[in-house]
């Protein structure tokens, strides 16, 4: 049965989409530093909803079931607007794969508050370290001394930010999501802001790293074919939506593009398969053609 929760007007907001059984893990690590817990799930299989309702039972949180995959923005909005019908104060967003430290959200709090006397921050994340290479994540940082852009899991918002700033973008379906909500911040007057105490362990894709007679050269991530469709597609939109007002963003996104093509081809498996939906994605992009097109 679950435990006691703190009245810290924090709503959780987890997006799962065919959860391991670790990720069950995540969600007991989290659901005691918060008020409220809303599960949104993007259409797992049977199996796997069985296992979130039962966490649900015992750990005390809201499990809203989307039948399909609606995409990360729609399942991040269902979860917001959840914790905004229930009169939550703040949003903590999280990736089923993320997982918090101790005391995490009461440090983010505090360091959100400290923040917010010294600047317009409506955005606050903290360090991220990879659990399997210990690794910290460099986070690029801005002029104004907060990070450019940040990554949606981990990030701590007041309700009152999506009334300024709007919902995140459903037609971006998944990858890029949280770019956009950060240049779209930042283009409403607003700042983010990095905890320097807060540390989120969190993975991205499947690595693997790529090895020559036993000597370690790079890791990659191994995302599957179509969320290479939707990672190229999008970074196209984006560059075209705000490649004008910040050509930073742009400059990056080439980079990682780039250094992402050249890794997948030489490193991961299908990838002629993968090379072929960069490029519809490029195609769709430049078109406009937007939302869900492919089925993950």
């Amino acid at each position: 049965m679950f435990e006691p929760t703190p009245n810290n007007h924090v709503c959780a907001v987890i997006v799962t989409f065919r959860p391991r059984m670790e990720d069950l893990g995540n969600l007991a690590r989290v659901r005691p530093q918060v008020e409220d817990l809303v599960v949104v799930d993007n259409g797992s299989a049977e199996e796997q909803l069985q296992l979130l309702r039962g966490a649900s039972r015992e750990l005390g949180f809201t499990l809203i079931e989307n039948g399909q995959n609606l995409g990360i923005a729609a399942a991040l909005n269902i979860g917001v607007k959840w914790a905004q019908t229930n009169g939550s104060q703040w949003v903590a967003l999280f990736d089923q794969d993320s997982a918090v430290t101790d005391g995490f959200i009461a440090q983010m709090l505090a360091d959100f508050e400290h923040y917010a006397r010294q600047r317009n921050v409506l955005l606050l994340v903290p360090r991220y370290k990879d659990p399997g290479s210990g690794v910290e994540r460099i986070c690029p940082m801005d002029k104004d001394g907060g990070p450019f852009v940040t990554i949606t899991s981990g990030s701590l918002l007041p309700v009152s930010a999506f009334e300024k700033c709007g919902y995140f973008n459903e037609d971006l379906f998944v990858y890029t999501v949280d770019d956009e909500y950060s240049l779209r911040l930042r283009s409403s007057g607003y700042s983010i802001a990095l905890s320097p105490h807060a540390l989120l362990l969190h993975t991205s894709g499947i690595p693997s790293y790529f090895s020559i007679f036993g000597k370690q050269l790079f890791q990659t991530t191994n995302y599957r074919p179509g969320v290479r469709y939707y990672i190229s597609r999008n970074r196209v939109w984006m560059a075209l939506m705000y490649g004008v007002e910040y050509p930073r963003w742009v400059r990056g996104a080439f980079r990682s593009s780039l250094i992402d093509f050249l890794k997948l081809a030489v490193a991961e498996e299908y990838r002629w398969l993968k090379v072929k939906m960069i490029f519809l994605g490029l195609r769709d992009g430049l078109l406009g053609r937007m939302g869900k097109t492919i089925t993950l």
